[in-house]
């Protein structure tokens, strides 16, 4: 193909932060929180922020590990709306109750194994309730 004389292409400019330049915790927890919430796609905070994707995912996983630990988290962000703050509520009850049927499968899982291996092999897997403690 020939190019077109007097048109010039246009560069996708990508806009990228400085290397090496830190990122504040606050920052990060905002960002986190944003794609948590479902205000912006994890795509939309790189582009945002100019941050790789995979740097904003390693943060929500240490985030994820942090928030477990701690007791007094608090979930809503300050300037959020009553109907953002139910469907906040409503998106954790589901990701809650996903956790727990998965949970329950796997207790049955190893519940089914346990039988599986006293039937099949012969073996006592399970702890006799009337035996004395040594």
């Amino acid at each position: 193909m020939k190019a077109i004389p007097g048109r010039k292409k246009k560069a996708a400019a990508v806009v990228r932060r400085k290397p090496f330049d830190k990122v504040e915790e606050q920052t990060k927890i905002k960002i986190v929180e944003e794609i948590k919430t479902g205000m912006i796609s994890c795509l939309g905070a790189s582009r945002k922020y100019r941050v790789p994707r995979n740097t904003i995912k390693a943060w929500a996983g240490k985030l994820n590990l942090t928030t477990l630990l701690n007791v007094n988290n608090t979930s809503a962000l300050p300037g959020m709306t009553q109907s953002q703050e139910s469907k906040l509520l409503i998106k954790k009850i589901h990701e809650l109750t996903k956790a727990l049927e998965l949970s329950q499968l796997k207790n049955l899982a190893l519940e089914t194994m346990i039988e599986v291996a006293e039937s099949d092999l012969h073996i006592k897997i399970r702890k006799k309730r009337g035996t004395k403690q040594s």
